[in-house]
């Protein structure tokens, strides 16, 4: 039901109007402009019958009233008037009248005219918000619902306009073609829609992300400030990698970044574009996951990409996991999620030369361990492992006798000596059987 607010100073007009309207409208009346005013701003109404001629006001200024107040362009106005006068017709139409009605009033008329303005207001909303709509989905990506390359042009050509500083970081998800073959074009999709929420999460308020096309992507942020720039890229990859290692697709996949400064690396969206497309293909080029700031200094050398792939970030996205932070010892896994940390440090370990150690532990079961006790000694087994070792180490159950375990960021030299014994000494302890019963085979991990 429309909301209808009559405005006239004769109480006879407003009795008769709100029999007439009231049958189909919600109707509220008012004697004054200024009592009009109070009505509008507790609840703005659909429309408004406003009389032309009242004491001390007409109609004229009381359109100027609920203009100068905010409320004339939102709500229409049908003009009441006990007059012909086209004159005074033409003259309220230019000041954005809707409508006219004339006293004496036929009830017909008025219920005709009063809902020919409703409907007409009702479809100029609908056609606004259809345009929205479309103009909404012109500069939005169907997929991710990032902003989309029309969008990027159109606002940082903008700002850079108003000699805006800012950064175009461009983003590149590295091995796509091989997650799509691997995965199909389902997961493939998930990748690009996990980037994307990536990004979009990471930039807030502080710029804007989009999708480029295919699986590039754009952030421009509203700075310049190198130090800025580079922390929000190291975080994108601290996220990417949390996010790789627990969903299998993304794990042999990485993400390379080309960044380009304005005003020193360009002044237009085309220079910027070409500047962080040159840092990016530094990125790529050289190992790929890393990130370049574009210089016109520099060539596609090694010496300009930033290596992000890290097995110590490995370590911190393990230490931050919410369900081990007051737990010590080895960080427990599924086989499924040790398989995806497994490959991940794999490409830790060829793109950066750190090293990485893969370590099975068997219990030798001899005519000491009855076959049904199997299980109880695995698990001292298993608990004089994790208490012997870091939680930033990872490991999983891997048969009914052994123990699968990746160190990290060990001194290796020392593994056999410290870590061996450490770990047959605490299972002597608490199984009160020799710790020569584990057997230790410790290969290097390799991609």
């Amino acid at each position: 039901m429309s909301k209808v607010y009559i405005c006239d100073d004769d109480k006879l007009v407003l009795m008769m109007v709100e029999r007439i309207l009231g049958r189909e409208h919600s109707v509220k009346t008012s004697k004054s402009i200024e009592e009009l005013i109070k009505l509008v701003a507790e609840e703005k109404p659909d429309l408004i019958l406003l009389d032309f001629q009242m004491p001390g006001t007409n109609g004229f200024e009381g359109i100027k009233r609920l203009k100068e107040e905010n409320y004339f362009s939102d709500v229409p106005v049908i003009m009441v008037t006990g007059e012909r006068d086209s004159a005074l017709e033409i003259d309220c139409l230019n000041e954005g009248v809707e409508d006219f009605v004339h006293k004496p009033f036929v009830p017909d008329v008025l219920l005709t005219r009063v809902q020919m303005v409703l409907d007409r207001k009702a479809n100029q909303k609908d056609m606004q918000a259809k345009m929205e709509e479309v103009i909404d989905k012109s500069f939005h990506d169907s997929m991710t619902g990032l902003f989309n390359r029309d969008y990027a042009i159109e606002t940082i050509g903008n700002r850079l306009l108003e000699s805006d500083k800012g950064a175009f970081i461009m983003i590149d998800l590295d091995n796509f073609k091989y997650l799509n073959d691997a995965y199909g074009h389902v997961k493939g999709d998930d990748a690009i829609r996990d980037v994307a929420g990536i990004l979009e999460t990471a930039v807030g308020g502080r710029g804007f992300a989009f999708r480029l096309g295919g699986d590039e992507f754009g952030v421009y942020m509203y700075t310049s400030d190198h130090a800025i720039v580079e922390n929000f890229v190291i975080d994108l990859f601290g996220e990417y990698n949390r996010q790789a290692v627990e969903k299998d697709y993304l794990v042999n996949s990485s993400l390379s970044i080309g960044i380009a400064l304005t005003p020193e690396d360009g002044e237009t969206y085309d220079d910027l574009y070409a500047a962080a497309d040159k840092a990016l293909y530094c990125a790529k080029r050289n190992g790929k996951n890393g990130y370049c700031f574009y210089s016109v200094n520099f060539t596609d050398s090694s010496d300009n990409r930033i290596e992000v792939v890290n097995i110590r970030q490995l370590q911190k996205l393990i230490e931050d996991r919410k369900e081990i932070r007051e737990q010590s010892g080895v960080y427990k896994v599924d086989y499924r999620e040790f398989q995806r940390i497994y490959n991940y440090i794999g490409r830790c370990v060829e793109r950066t030369h750190q090293k990485a150690k893969l370590v099975m532990v068997t219990l030798d079961v001899d005519e000491t361990i009855l076959a049904d006790s199997v299980e109880s000694e695995m698990q001292k087994v298993e608990k004089a492992i994790v208490s012997s070792l870091r939680r930033n180490d990872v490991g999983t159950r891997y048969s009914a006798t052994q123990f699968l375990l990746v160190l990290i960021d060990v001194d290796f030299n020392c593994l056999e000596n410290v870590i061996e014994s450490r770990i047959m000494d605490n299972y002597s302890e608490l199984s009160g059987r020799s710790g020569s019963m584990l057997r230790f085979e410790i290969l290097d991990i390799k991609q």
